[in-house]
């Protein structure tokens, strides 16, 4: 089909500032736009003594009109941000105050534009996957991955999945993805999520400069897409678990290196039902502009626009005088929940074997041959009323971020006795 005039534009302007940055989107994405309809001419006409343009149930001077109850429910709030559309692209606020907070972790990312705004970190990784994903293009992830991957990239696009061991003894396997891209030649995928989900693992400092170090060797002769899930960033809990992302690392490392970061306040500001994510694109200057066009026509395209007054909430908690003590008090409390697991874990077990972690919500534990995943969850929760996730054939995760550290030690009792029971039935 022919391309809109508007998104040809927008082509030429990403093509001539960034060619290979062009060269890297899917065809879907070198047809998305910005259109110029409702809300744009709405914003032009903001300013206006009458405005009729946008469909929103007004006072006629800007204030809404909602219902008593809601209203009532709301009180403490400012109407206009708890009940009017949010623009396309995010509130200005709300992108502007998270950027500030990621210069202050690196301040590489200073030369960024602001980030887009999703409805949440897996639609943000969607809204990318659309933008670079060509149906059939090869991804390369760990064996050890977020399920939901499937979906955004398998189902979605009829991704093919290159994977290679997550581990390589008890450090993350950096020769293992090197020799994953090795398998692949041209364009490529690349997907890691550090702290993991669902190993809670991160490596250290050192390690992510040398993975950084190698997607830049990778992209000399060909284009490499990085999505960056951050998902759980800044919940680590060693010193040996940077704190640091990924994507800091590569920032404007090579002009084949197309570096996404997805993230969002689902746990930076663990506000799990604000379902407010961010993208970014790790190359300065006026592509990054361009680039939020084609977020904003995504957005427009699927759900409208992000959620309003789930962004002012954020913006107000980003601005508390007090946020960085809640948080790492927060943080204090799954620190105790994973120093409780760890010691009970470090008990060794003729069932299981957990695997190394050290940050995150998670740990992973490989079950003795003879115990299915699926089976013993099931056991779990008919028997003791307890419940975990399985994970592939022979793993089971434990979530300690939903659990108090008193229940920590029932649930390996419970696991214990569950696993026993099942192999003294089947021997």
């Amino acid at each position: 089909m022919p391309l809109h005039p508007e998104a040809q534009l927008l082509n030429q302007l990403i093509d001539r500032e960034h060619p290979e940055l062009g060269r890297a989107l899917s065809s879907f994405g070198r047809r998305v736009y910005a259109p110029k309809g409702i809300p744009f001419q709405a914003q032009q006409a903001s300013g206006c003594k009458v405005n009729a343009t946008i469909g929103q149930i007004t006072d006629g001077k800007g204030l809404p009109l909602p219902l008593d109850r809601l209203a009532d429910l709301l009180k403490g709030l400012p109407q206009k941000e708890a009940f009017l559309y949010s623009p396309i692209q995010g509130r200005e606020r709300c992108r502007t105050l998270w950027k500030n907070k990621l210069v202050a972790e690196d301040v590489r990312f200073s030369s960024l534009a602001l980030p887009g705004v999703s409805l949440g970190i897996c639609h943000a990784l969607a809204m990318a996957t659309d933008l670079f994903f060509e149906r059939g293009d090869t991804l390369v992830v760990p064996d050890l991955y977020w399920d939901n991957y499937d979906q955004i990239f398998e189902v979605r696009h009829e991704a093919h999945m290159i994977h290679y061991p997550f581990f390589e003894g008890t450090t993350f396997n950096i020769q293992g993805l090197k020799q994953a891209l090795g398998q692949v030649s041209g364009k490529v995928h690349v997907l890691l999520n550090f702290p993991n989900n669902p190993t809670g693992f991160s490596p250290t400092q050192n390690e992510i400069k040398q993975i950084a170090d190698l997607l830049v060797s990778e992209s000399a002769q060909r284009i490499v897409v990085v999505y960056c899930d951050d998902a759980y960033h800044g919940l680590v809990f060693e010193p040996t678990a940077t704190p640091k992302s990924l994507f800091f690392e590569l920032i404007d490392r090579h002009p084949n290196l197309i570096a996404l970061k997805a993230d969002g306040v689902t746990k930076e500001l663990s506000f799990f039902g604000g379902r407010v994510g961010f993208l970014s694109l790790g190359f300065s200057g006026t592509v990054g502009q361009y680039f939020n066009e084609k977020i904003c026509g995504l957005v427009r395209g699927t759900v409208g626009s992000p959620v309003g007054i789930s962004q002012y909430l954020s913006e107000e908690e980003l601005l508390d005088p007090h946020h960085e003590a809640s948080f790492q008090n927060l943080k204090s409390i799954l620190e105790k929940r994973y120093r409780v697991l760890k010691a009970g874990l470090s008990q060794r077990s003729p069932f299981w074997t957990p695997l190394p972690f050290n940050s995150g919500c998670f740990c992973l534990l490989r079950l003795k041959p003879g115990l299915q995943a699926e089976k013993v969850r099931q056991q779990l929760i008919q028997d003791e009323s307890v419940g975990v996730v399985s994970h592939q054939e022979n793993y089971l995760r434990i979530a300690f971020c939903s659990m108090t550290e008193s229940d920590i030690s029932f649930l390996l009792q419970a696991l214990h006795r569950t696993c026993e029971k099942m192999l003294t039935m089947h021997s």
